[in-house]
């Protein structure tokens, strides 16, 4: 059976905005997704979404510009071994309560929220947030 592991935004930002701390670390990991079996990583639709609009901001390119968004969801859509999740009415239901439970925003939430969908108990993440939560983080 294949461990599964969550892959959070931040890992995505490091890696295509090439970030001069976290990038090798993040090469790491997109190295393992690309070797990988299909379903081995997986991350939601909404980390597409904010990867689009956290790299535009980053960039000052317009979210307009098809050819820059369509430049990230082909990099993140090669990956071999990731699945893109989509989301479900009631993972923003769940979210709410992972947000009192552990004192973490919306989004954070949200991913929660897919994990424990998922029956997902790890993340890629160099949020420090996560550890307030049963979930494993690594990076």
């Amino acid at each position: 059976m294949v461990e599964k592991r969550y892959v959070d935004v931040n890992v995505f930002v490091y890696w295509l905005g090439g970030h001069p701390e976290f990038g090798g670390r993040a090469r790491e990991w997109v190295r393992r997704m690309e070797s990988g079996r299909w379903g081995a990583f997986m991350t939601s639709a909404l980390t597409l979404y904010e990867l689009v609009v956290m790299l535009a901001g980053l960039s000052g390119v317009s979210l307009r510009d098809s050819g820059f968004v369509r430049t990230i969801i082909e990099a993140v859509s090669s990956l071999s071994g990731l699945e893109v999740v989509g989301l479900e009415w009631r993972d923003f239901v769940e979210a709410l309560g992972f947000m009192g439970r552990y004192g973490l925003d919306f989004e954070d939430s949200v991913h929660l929220a897919v994990m424990a969908r998922r029956g997902v108990d790890r993340i890629v993440s160099n949020d420090a947030d996560f550890d307030r939560t049963p979930f494993v983080r690594e990076f």
